[in-house]
């Protein structure tokens, strides 16, 4: 299993950017997503930017993996702390799953 880690955009070069996310600071590959500017946040798995994200889609996804790792810690947690974003709604299935785009 692959997990997209956010990471900020620190300098930016020909087909790379210089980011700062979890694990420090790491070259990430761009040539997957348009162009990217210093400050924006990049969604990047194995090294190479999948997607340019928000400040609150990687703040969300910053706060779901700092809940995975504490389950992966064995602590008992409260995952409402984590998932936020999931608080009182129900999942939502992608339409090309749902019944009525059948």
């Amino acid at each position: 299993m692959c997990l997209g880690i956010p990471v900020q955009v620190l300098e930016v070069h020909e087909t790379y950017a210089i980011c700062a996310g979890r694990n420090g600071r790491e070259n990430i590959n761009t040539m997957l997503v348009a162009e990217v500017m210093v400050g924006q946040w990049l969604l990047v798995a194995l090294g190479v930017a999948r997607e340019v994200i928000t400040t609150e889609q990687a703040g969300q996804i910053n706060s779901a993996l700092d809940g995975l790792q504490a389950l992966a810690e064995g602590g008992a947690i409260n995952m409402d702390q984590y998932f936020v974003d999931l608080v009182g709604r129900e999942p939502q299935l992608p339409d090309f799953l749902s019944k009525d785009h059948r």
